[in-house]
């Protein structure tokens, strides 16, 4: 029998509509840049938890972890807005609380749960993402390559350390390349700088043919089902 007020979630479309739910506001939908996780990496990431934690904190875990990696990512747009323009000084400052409101609603879905032990864990780990995000943006001397990869880094850790993986060298490369390929789609949709348009498209091609050595059909693990399709969506 399921508790009272629980979601069923059986497929893809169905996690990324309630997450939407959850993070659904005005001045969200309005006026701030869309960071949300999309279909695939919360479906990816709720797969992968589903393997370590039971029902419905597995589910909550999924969310927060959601909530999380939308703050961060927004929080990489806050620098790139132009302060001396009004608008977008008035978007900049939007963001910055958007990324409050994220933090705010992964607490709330990690207390659900009574996840005390993944509160402190989103924490610590949430502090080491800000202090390496510090380095790299202070770091000059980086490679688009070089920086696009230590974004996608950051972009795995939380994820790697809620399950357990972190220190598992192929799995940790294959979620960084899932990621990597992720941050560089985003980017070529927005782009207009034809000669940072080819450098992503040369990346992307880099890291999709990096991945294939990886992939190993006698292991068949939630990774590799999803990298081939065989994940259920």
């Amino acid at each position: 029998m399921r508790e009272k007020g629980a979601v069923d979630i059986s497929t893809a479309t169905e996690l990324k509509q309630h997450f939407d739910q959850l993070v659904r506001h005005d001045y969200l939908q309005q006026y701030i840049d869309d960071t949300r996780p999309d279909q695939d990496e919360l479906w990816l990431a709720y797969q992968l938890i589903r393997e370590v934690e039971p029902g419905e904190r597995a589910l909550a875990i999924s969310l927060a972890w959601g909530f999380v990696h939308a703050g961060v990512m927004i929080h990489d747009l806050v620098s790139l807005h132009n302060e001396d323009d009004d608008r977008l000084k008035k978007r900049r400052q939007l963001n910055v609380l958007a990324g409050d409101f994220y933090s705010a609603r992964y607490y709330q879905s990690l207390a659900g749960v009574n996840a005390v032990d993944m509160v402190e864990l989103f924490g610590s780990t949430l502090q080491e993402i800000y202090e390496l995000k510090m380095a790299h943006y202070m770091d000059k001397s980086l490679t688009a390559k070089a920086f696009y990869d230590q974004k996608a880094a950051v972009d795995a850790l939380l994820l790697l350390r809620i399950i357990q993986k972190e220190a598992d060298e192929t799995f940790v490369k294959r979620l960084e390349t899932f990621f990597l390929t992720k941050r560089v789609k985003r980017q070529l949709r927005t782009t207009v700088d034809e000669e940072e348009t080819n450098v992503l498209r040369t990346m992307l091609v880099r890291a999709e043919q990096s991945l294939q050595p990886l992939l190993n059909s006698q292991r068949n693990d939630i990774l590799d089902q999803f990298f081939c399709g065989r994940l259920t969506t």
